[in-house]
């Protein structure tokens, strides 16, 4: 039997009509807000309708220029609580990108919310700082704390009852998917081989579309599988997820897809295959990462592509 507290995350396209509204009823136009607050006229068209789920950053801008408060429009609470959601979500951007100053620097600001009159949030916000302790512990190789431990207290903060070698009993929320994640890899690096397998196995069920960081669990499945030896299983995963990319165009970590699937066309000698999958991965790494990724991606499929030739 599963047994898992699932947290409510909000969205913001409620909001959308709300602001059309208002805009409409003081005279000013999309193409007006448009030209003042840098946001085109499509994005606002679309928040207006509902068709998307658009930041805060996006929505502040707009509400400011029709002359209302983001926070009359939401209560407070909720606006906290959202702003939580997009600085999480923010700092994994940061980190997966290999910019640790920067998100050093939002990690820290999360001393700022408040939830303290929210049982509920107040453990997720515990469990937030808990979470990028572990990331930046696994991305510098920290001997002097345990990613593992500190990955299974955050779950422990969500859920007083969970414990490790139970937590196939356990149904898991998007946030809670990517806290096992991180235990998963972290347990992977100190050579716990059969953990991982099992959180891997296990995580498997959970992949779909509606999830967030769908590309970034589609990844790590797929290098999961090709470190089984699974390599055409691994490629099926990375070619799902491109033409789930192309479908809701979303570039998020498609770089890293077509890395994955370059690496298991190479385990399968199909050099041809895995020379243009490693050209599509250095071209959107080139677009859209930062310069670290850039030279360390790059560096690493020259010499996995010299090195089986």
């Amino acid at each position: 039997m599963k047994d898992w507290y699932m947290i409510i995350e909000n969205d913001y396209r409620f909001i959308g009509s709300d602001i059309r509204k208002i805009r409409e009823s003081k005279g000013i136009t999309r193409k007006e807000i448009a030209e003042n607050m840098f946001i085109s006229e499509e994005t606002i068209r679309r928040i207006e309708k509902g068709d998307n789920d658009p930041r805060i950053s996006t929505l502040v801008p707009i509400c400011n220029y029709i002359g209302v408060d983001i926070k009359d429009l939401i209560n407070d609470r909720q606006f906290e609580y959202n702003n939580l959601l997009s600085l999480r979500k923010d700092i994994g951007n940061l980190l997966n990108n290999a910019s640790v100053n920067k998100a050093k620097v939002l990690i820290k600001s999360l001393d700022d919310f408040n939830f303290s009159n929210n049982l509920v949030r107040e453990r997720e916000l515990y469990a937030t700082k808990h979470y990028f302790n572990g990331l930046l512990a696994i991305k510098n190789n920290a001997k002097e704390n345990n990613p593992s431990e500190e990955l299974e207290n955050v779950l422990s903060d969500l859920n007083s009852r969970f414990k490790i070698n139970k937590f196939k009993n356990y149904k898991y929320d998007d946030f809670s998917l990517r806290i096992l994640l991180a235990l998963a890899t972290s347990e992977y690096k100190k050579g716990n081989f059969e953990l991982y397998r099992d959180i891997m196995a296990e995580m498997s069920g959970y992949i779909n579309t509606s999830i967030d960081d769908y590309f970034l669990f589609c990844y790590n499945l797929a290098i999961f599988y090709s470190r089984n030896k699974k390599y055409e299983q691994s490629i099926n995963i990375c070619q799902q997820a491109i033409a789930n990319a192309r479908k809701i165009e979303d570039t998020t970590y498609l770089n890293m897809i077509y890395y994955a699937k370059g690496l298991n066309h190479l385990y399968l000698y199909e050099y041809d295959k895995a020379k243009e999958s490693f050209d599509y991965c250095k071209v959107l790494t080139n677009i859209f990462a930062s310069d670290i990724i850039i030279t360390s991606l790059s560096s690493e499929i020259d010499n996995l592509m010299l090195k089986n030739k």
